[in-house]
């Protein structure tokens, strides 16, 4: 198969009331390497200046489309943006986050790597604040291939901002599901998405953080107790479908309520606290009594072992193995308390190290 070595990407961006972020999140679309892009802002019927500010920034990039509609949500903004798009990929991001410059040009080379260079390309993230400061990232996997099973276990993604599909496979998959938000379940149309085309293809990585990902207090995935409604939506069904997936699912819905809570309690969200201790707690007992006992053989073992190491003559352990597997070059991970900015200032490394192949058994 002759794969196009500069295909045309259309990136879209839904947009809703977004005027403080989104110059910020074109100037990181504009700047890619790969510039033959094709960039659609999809205004989700805004009340602020979004739709003008974007037609402003239009007369800096030809390649900026503005588009319209009455507010509908994320999904149908995206829906409406791929219908519209000409590009054989679409590349999503929302209008408060922001990409490395070689993101897409790292994605391409990924999708040649898969047979016929046919699939869905992904990234690692960096977690940004409202001030574009790091505070965390996401793990750092490889899964290449088949990666459906494991997707289920866990959205390995992450987020609306990452992924390179073929638009042929998104709109053959349905695109993204509005009728999450019609249930008052809106957060999971990407994940549902993913789903879907892990079915019908693989996965390959573009091994860097190559999206900076804002975390910010009243955006879509700080509502706990809604993303959680539209995370079990999605679950049900690939409970229904796939029933010898069951226990995953279930496991992801425990983990995913879990990490909310941590989420909500670092951060000293009370209110969040407050809504999702019952949840949890009534929906997983089992689950919940079993991780607590988890939590206390663990830390018994770390004060067991902080004892011995005090002891005369104790070595000292060996270095704890990496993270993303052995022989793999070292990557620069985000430093928290910096910018985002700093990491666009360095050129990323392009594909780094061997991939992990997905267990047997994956779609």
């Amino acid at each position: 198969m002759n794969l196009d070595p500069l295909p045309l990407v259309t990136v879209i961006i839904p947009a809703y009331n977004a005027e403080k972020t989104l110059a910020n999140t074109l100037r990181s679309v504009s700047n890619q390497t790969h510039q033959r892009l094709e960039i659609l802002v999809v205004d989700d019927g805004s009340l602020d200046g979004t739709y003008e500010l974007a037609n402003e920034y239009r007369l800096q990039d030809s390649r900026i489309r503005v588009l319209r509609q009455e507010n509908g949500g994320v999904a149908r903004a995206r829906n409406y943006g791929i219908h519209e798009a000409a590009g054989s990929y679409i590349a999503p991001i929302d209008a408060d986050d922001l990409w490395h410059p070689r993101k897409i040009e790292l994605q391409l080379r990924a999708l040649a790597s898969l047979p016929g260079g046919r699939g869905v390309a992904y990234n690692w993230y960096a977690a940004i604040d409202a001030n574009d400061v790091i505070f965390a990232h996401s793990r750092p996997v490889l899964y290449k291939g088949g990666v459906f099973e494991i997707m289920v276990r866990e959205n390995f993604i992450g987020n609306g901002s990452t992924p390179l599909m073929p638009r042929t496979d998104v709109l053959a998959c349905g695109g993204y599901d509005p009728s999450l938000r019609d249930q008052e379940a809106e957060g999971c149309e990407d994940y549902k998405l993913y789903l879907a085309l892990a079915e019908r293809l693989p996965f390959a990585p573009a091994a860097d953080f190559l999206t900076g990902y804002r975390f910010t207090q009243g955006n879509m995935s700080s509502n706990a107790c809604r993303m959680l409604r539209s995370h079990a939506l999605v679950m049900t069904e690939v409970k229904r479908r796939y029933p010898h997936l069951a226990a995953a699912a279930i496991a992801a819905e425990f983990d995913t309520a879990r990490w909310y809570f941590a989420k909500a309690f670092s951060s000293q969200d009370h209110d969040q606290v407050r809504k999702l201790a019952p949840i949890i707690a009534g929906r997983f007992p089992l689950r919940l009594a079993l991780h607590g006992a988890r939590l206390v053989w663990r830390s018994a073992k770390r004060r067991a072992r902080r004892l011995a190491n005090r002891l005369p003559g104790r070595a000292t352990g060996n270095a704890p193995a990496s993270p993303i597997g052995e022989g793999m070059t070292a990557i620069a991970f985000p430093e928290s308390g910096t910018s985002f900015y700093d990491r666009l200032e360095a050129a990323a490394d392009s594909q780094a190290g061997e991939f992990i192949e997905p267990r047997a058994g994956g779609a």
